[in-house]
């Protein structure tokens, strides 16, 4: 099977009429569609040029091999889309695979612009797009989408679990919920700000699951200050809500602030957790047991309940669009994850090693080995 762009014999192929599958042995097929979409239980995503207007119509091949490919090309210019359909053996259920090309066939550098659709349910974080809060979707982490922005929210790619936590003492009702970074993932946050500027900014936990300390060590970052590693177990104890407080300012002059909970360096549970977060003007004289108690709610720039009722994404719902440039004769590859029907979730980009080759010769040696 060649995961490579078989363009000549694309671009003179016949459009497809119908629906083609893509499957790994002993699991459910995928559809993709006639202009390149899969199709999964949960959506459909589908990437394309931007200039449709411009665009010829796609074209399709579908290779009824060991691992059956479907690749579909799309050509506005002198750009060409080349996309390859495949499902490839991550554990345990595997994922579908859009692996694009983009191909510029002109003499001079050429800027080329794609847009990827997803569904109107579907949350889309900075590398990760969740439906019911299931990972679907994973986006490439070497390019990064035009899209608006929130004035403040999480990046995504985290689990938001209200109720979670179970405080031991009286404390503001965020203390319940938190949001989770299954499997190493950073809980980050960011909050606009104008450029340069400083804020106190407080985070709050509650661990309410290991009942000793030293299993799941925090390091709590705040942009423009000093990184804190703290154990919730140890510092406060075992369902007992605390807080760190941190002088913040827009140290990079992004015009954002950000906030961040990675595992520990020694963490046994590298799942971090985060509760609230209240940014306050700067140099605001925090009573860490007022804080606790929800009484400077109302004082607060910012208060997030993480997890809860009004937490939020960063970035506005809606697709997506890419904005490359492509210098003559060179190719631009692209790789997007997609869970399939028996897919449980995608893994994030930011943490995988799998690259587009890799993937490739996973399902060449799953297929000769099934065979």
């Amino acid at each position: 099977m060649s995961m490579r762009y078989l363009l000549a014999f694309l671009l003179t192929a016949l459009p497809a009429a119908a629906d083609l599958t893509i499957v790994s042995p002993g699991f459910t097929p995928s559809q993709v569609d006639p202009e390149g979409a899969l199709i999964e239980p949960w959506g459909k995503v589908r990437l394309c040029l931007h200039e449709p207007a411009g665009a010829k119509p796609p074209v399709q091949r579908y290779t009824e091999s060991a691992v059956p490919e479907v690749d579909t090309v799309t050509r506005a210019g002198d750009i060409t889309l080349s996309q390859s359909a495949y499902r490839a053996p991550i554990f345990p259920s595997g994922v579908d695979l859009i692996i694009a090309g983009l191909q510029n066939h002109g003499k001079e550098a050429a800027q080329a612009g794609l847009t990827l659709e997803v569904p109107e349910n579907m949350l889309v974080g900075r590398r990760l797009g969740t439906v019911d809060g299931r990972a679907v979707l994973a986006l490439p982490k070497e390019v990064e989408p035009i899209r608006k922005e929130r004035a403040w929210g999480c990046t995504g790619g985290v689990t938001p679990l209200p109720g979670w936590a179970s405080p031991s003492v009286p404390c503001d009702p965020a203390f319940k919920n938190i949001r989770a970074g299954m499997g190493g993932v950073p809980i980050v946050y960011a909050f606009a700000v104008p450029k340069g500027e400083k804020r106190t900014l407080a985070l709050g936990f509650c661990e309410s699951y290991h009942p000793k300390a030293g299993i799941r060590p925090l390091l709590v970052e705040v942009e423009g200050a000093e990184a804190q590693e703290i154990d919730p177990v140890a510092k406060w104890g075992q369902h007992v809500p605390g807080c760190v407080l941190f002088n913040g300012a827009d140290a990079d002059g992004d015009g954002k602030i950000t906030a961040s909970v990675r595992p520990g360096p020694k963490a046994q549970d590298v799942n971090p957790i985060l509760n609230a977060v209240w940014v306050f003007p700067a140099g605001f004289g925090v009573d860490e047991a007022a804080l606790i108690q929800g009484g400077l709610n109302a004082q607060a720039e910012r208060f997030v309940d993480v997890g809860g009722e009004g937490d939020q994404l960063l970035y506005e719902p809606g697709s997506l669009r890419y904005s490359l440039t492509v210098e003559p004769n060179k190719k631009v590859v692209l790789l997007f994850l997609v869970a399939g029907p028996d897919t449980q979730a995608v893994p994030n980009p930011e943490t995988m090693s799998w690259t587009a080759e890799s993937l490739c010769q996973a399902a060449l040696d799953v297929a000769k080995g099934w065979e």
